[in-house]
């Protein structure tokens, strides 16, 4: 008679303890582009970028897929461009950030200079994923704070497997 009854009360505190972390789970931000492409159901990531378009304040991801790899003759590419929105610039530091829902801003990116030329880098704390399953693409932009413990764990056990 003990055994079920401690088993149904385990499986009513399981979900319950669940909902309590469910906050934890995943990035504070993840902003999935409101647009989708195709392309070659077994093509790879040529290049990407992140583009600023200043006219209409907003962050963008431009992706360039190949088919080389699957030994045609001539290797075709295919270009596509997806808005992230959400994501606003502060041009005096040269930072891009996102709003988490709890109303904390994150950097995702910073413009970095290279003599003449300025791309937009990807801050540690961030990530662009590109999906491209069978060829329908997707991409999200993730983002934990800076300051998020996770982060600074993995990158110092990432330290300490170098020393071994």
């Amino acid at each position: 008679m003990r055994r079920p009854l401690l088993l149904f009360l385990l499986a009513l505190l399981l979900p319950a303890s669940r909902l309590l972390h469910a906050e934890d789970d995943g990035p504070a931000i993840s902003i999935t582009s409101p647009d989708a492409a195709v392309t070659f159901a077994y093509g790879t990531v040529k290049d990407h970028c992140l583009i600023w378009d200043s006219r209409n304040k907003l962050l963008l991801a431009r992706v360039v897929f190949t088919d080389a790899e699957l030994g045609y003759s001539q290797a075709q590419e295919d270009q596509h461009t997806f808005r992230l929105p959400g994501v606003t610039f502060d041009e005096a530091k040269g930072v891009f950030y996102a709003t988490s829902a709890k109303g904390e801003t994150i950097p995702v990116a910073q413009i970095k200079k290279i003599l003449f030329l300025k791309t937009i880098e990807v801050l540690p704390n961030a990530n662009v994923r590109i999906e491209h399953p069978h060829g329908n693409v997707t991409v999200v932009l993730e983002a934990v704070s800076p300051n998020d413990p996770a982060l600074h764990a993995s990158s110092s056990s990432a330290g300490s497997d170098d020393s071994r």
